[in-house]
């Protein structure tokens, strides 16, 4: 046989018969797809998005990787499978069942990583089947379409990828999709799953353990591909910007997910590309990754499964969650638009934010005014550039370089060490410590079955050891996201102070970590559940009080440290401030820890006042007496109040006897805790690097520094 004979190499190794179909609205970035179907044994052509792992995470091609199996084998499997529920026979007649569609999204690879954009389209008229024309559009390499024309007016229009923007006619159906399947390391393209991912994984596992149930099953599935997100049509665009392939499909997963269950409130974050805090926080995981390796990503947590969780601080062994960040940075600087510009230094990139038209047809597009989620495309890539040269820097700052997170990051850090050293020994629990390294570095978790029972019995008194000592070496208060929000809120009140002075977010940052370790010192006694002025307003008995007056306060103390002038000294230090500047300074920032001190009494008042009205019938400290006035005080106000809502009553003419009761009987605690704040400001002897005169007599320096700021004329 003559080689000629063997024809030319099949490039396309799946070829799909179905329905064509484009959806956009208005000028909004269309979407293509073939609507078909998959028999049981062809899903194994779908990908899971948790399947593409590179070596080394890319958060800019981020897809959603969170499967909960544990939801598959208890409310989904069940669904499917009728041997799991124990059905008889005539249950299972009369039964129906379906799923939606699969959502997959053809995603440009080469092994397991994602590519940015597809190859360049090139479309053509072809040869002829049954008397009817052909016509292609391929992404060589990676897909292919073919259509038969049509002269039909109503017909789908494509326009020819040629100089003179032909546009032809299509019958919508039937398509034929060829599409080049990636294998190993090959270049070529991916079908992964966007929405459908968890009845994806219940139909593969049902057919593994009984595939005469799924036999003859067809499984809807709709393929979607983006046919401009290519090079070349990001070339034509610029100087506006095409967005890639993972960006489409990223914002079609949270789309989608946003108005369903939610699945993993962390990788809608990380997914999402309309609100500057999952810039924030892609980039932050991205830096951290590449600055620290998987050891320092390790410790932020970013894939936390339940909504729950999302906003606190899970695991022990964590110094932060992107959850925290997100909404801790939207409240402190994204609602602020003076400091986020001066964050993100946006006056040195005005011109690329806001280019001059150069058309009068391009006026209508004029980009918008940056605000926390809202800006254009071609923003959002300046808008990362800015992020990541000057934002990022002061997250580092104050997550690795502030000592209490370095103390914990050190435990952590010789507390893994130790479980490495296991699993490279000859140890019986050596395979167990691997499966554990695996959960911590490689987000791989541990298997729910008895057989893992060990595993995660290592894994609990691993995670037990971090936190037994980070209880003895590190400040409690650092573990709480509420005391994390107060953190960025307290630094954003910071550099807003200190804008005027430095044109360096990050030389005020290193500032505000000054700050931080001063008020921090001693493992955080300052802000002990203890101390008169924590109770009420951010403890009841040592359990913190969860609401956002708590953050408040707790953002209050940390920058009433600035009333102490040693302290402020110490700041200033850090702003690379020059000696003739520095006097000024000292007292800019002096007054405006004075401006907080002053005003913590009245917040304590009011918190103070809140507890004490909640459970003053309990109190046995009131005599039986006062709590019988207090409760008809009370009573009467309410009263009062009813008749002010009805009309019956102006709010000048209601009584406040209650009120004048509880501020009488907690006006002594106020002066109490305050007396307290003033006296643990003055707890300068044991700071590292305090001036001499001060170290050597601390005792002479306070009453001094009252005088001086009239402290003991605080109101109460």
């Amino acid at each position: 046989m003559l080689l000629e004979t063997f024809g030319e190499e099949q490039i396309y190794n799946l070829v799909r018969i179905g329905s064509f179909g484009r959806f956009y609205s208005g000028d909004s970035f269309p979407i293509e797809y073939i609507m078909t179907t998959f028999s049981a044994a062809q899903l194994a052509e779908l990908t899971f998005a948790r399947d593409i792992r590179p070596e080394q995470i890319d958060f800019e091609l981020l897809m959603q990787r969170d499967i909960d199996e544990e939801r598959v084998q208890a409310e989904i499997e069940p669904y499917l499978n009728p041997h799991v529920k124990q059905l008889t026979a005539a249950e299972m007649k009369s039964r129906a069942v379906f799923f939606p569609p699969l959502l997959a999204a053809i995603v440009p690879t080469q092994g397991k990583t994602m590519s940015a954009y597809y190859t360049d389209e090139i479309s053509q008229i072809e040869g002829q089947t049954g008397g009817k024309e052909h016509f292609t559009r391929e992404w060589p390499g990676l897909f292919k379409l073919t259509y038969f024309t049509s002269t039909n007016p109503h017909a789908y229009q494509i326009q020819l990828n040629t100089d003179n923007l032909t546009q032809i006619g299509v019958q919508c159906e039937p398509v034929q999709l060829e599409i080049r399947l990636a294998k190993g390391n090959q270049t070529g393209a991916r079908l992964i799953i966007i929405d459908g991912q968890h009845r994806l994984l219940t139909l593969k596992k049902v057919y593994d353990k009984h595939p005469q149930l799924l036999e003859n099953l067809g499984v809807p599935v709709c393929i979607l591909f983006a046919p401009h997100a290519t090079r070349q049509k990001n070339s034509e665009a610029a100087p506006l910007r095409i967005p890639t392939v993972p960006e489409v499909f990223r914002h079609l997963f949270v789309d989608v997910n946003n108005t369903a269950k939610p699945v993993g409130v962390h990788f809608n974050i990380l997914l999402a590309d309309n609100t500057l805090g999952s810039i924030i926080c892609r980039q932050f995981c991205d830096e951290v990754l590449r600055r620290r390796g998987p050891e320092g990503l390790a410790v932020i947590e970013w894939n936390t499964q339940t909504k729950k969780d999302s906003t606190k601080i899970v695991r022990p062994y964590s110094l932060t969650s992107i959850g925290i960040i997100n909404k801790a940075l939207e409240d402190s600087i994204g609602k602020r638009r003076n400091l986020l510009n001066y964050v993100l230094q946006l006056e040195e990139v005005e011109d690329k934010l806001y280019p001059t038209p150069q058309l009068e047809t391009e006026a209508d597009c004029y980009p918008p005014l940056i605000k926390w989620d809202q800006f254009s495309l071609a923003q959002k890539s300046v808008l990362a550039e800015q992020v990541k040269k000057h934002l990022l820097p002061c997250l580092e700052l104050i997550f690795f370089t502030t000592h209490e997170f370095v103390i914990a990051v050190e435990i952590f850090a010789q507390e893994l060490q130790q479980l490495k050293e296991l699993a490279a020994s000859e140890q019986p629990d050596a395979p167990e410590a691997r499966q554990v390294i695996n959960q911590i570095l490689d987000y791989m978790p541990i298997g729910e079955g008895k057989s893992f029972e060990s595993t995660r019995l290592l894994y609990r008194h691993w995670e037990l050891r971090i936190k037994q000592a980070k209880e003895k070496q590190v400040a409690t208060l650092i573990q709480y996201a509420l005391f994390q929000k107060a953190l960025l809120e307290a630094w954003a009140q910071f550099i807003e102070t200190v804008r005027s002075l430095t044109t360096e977010p990050q030389l005020a940052t290193q500032g505000f970590v000054r700050l931080l370790n001063l008020a921090l010192h001693q493992q955080g006694q300052f802000f002990n559940f203890e101390q008169p002025y924590m109770q009420h307003t951010v403890f009841l008995g040592t359990q913190i009080i969860v609401r956002e007056e708590t953050r408040k306060v707790l953002a209050q103390l940390l920058l009433v440290h600035l009333a102490n002038p040693a302290y402020v000294q110490h700041v200033v230090g850090e702003l690379g401030i020059t000696k003739r500047d520095g006097k000024l300074w000292i007292e800019k920032l002096q007054q405006k820890g004075l401006n907080t001190l002053l005003a913590f009494p009245q917040s304590y008042k009011s918190a103070r006042k809140r507890t004490f009205k909640a459970n003053y019938r309990l109190y046995l400290s009131l005599s039986g007496e006062e709590r019988e006035e207090l409760a008809q005080a009370e009573a009467e106000q309410k009263r009062h109040q009813q008749e002010v809502k009805a009309g019956k009553q102006t709010k000048l003419n209601a009584v406040s006897r209650f009120e004048q009761l509880v501020d009488n009987y907690v006006s002594k605690e106020v002066e109490v805790a305050v007396a307290a704040l003033k006296n643990n400001l003055a707890i300068i002897d044991a700071m590292p690097s305090t001036p001499t005169e001060v170290k050597e007599e601390p005792g002479k320096y306070w009453p001094a520094l009252e005088n001086r700021l009239c402290i003991n004329k605080l109101p109460v």
